[in-house]
């Protein structure tokens, strides 16, 4: 049944307030995030996040990939149409999907 626990947890106020603001921008509740968060962990049967100390696995890696990519004419997707898909997830996550 959707809702019916509550998590308690301590995380510093400035980085909560960091990532509600990040969160309202894409339409999102923190709530929704964590929902979504947790269903890929049991979906997946692993965490959803890439821990490594090669520098080849690191973020600042995948943007210079994608800084490359760009500068080679990649296109990519219309912001409009991600933005879509994810309103699209967020809902089907919230309505409990």
């Amino acid at each position: 049944m959707p809702g019916d626990c509550n998590i308690s947890m301590r995380v510093d106020s400035a980085l909560k307030s960091q990532a509600e603001e990040v969160l309202s921008q894409v339409g999102m509740t923190m709530s929704g995030a964590f929902t979504m968060f947790l269903k890929q962990i049991v979906r997946e049967r692993s965490v959803p996040l890439s821990l490594s100390l090669q520098s080849s696995n690191t973020v600042y890696a995948d943007l210079l990939e994608a800084q490359t990519e760009r500068l080679r004419g990649y296109q990519g997707r219309d912001a409009r149409t991600v933005l879509a898909d994810m309103e699209r997830v967020i809902g089907e996550v919230e309505r409990g999907g």
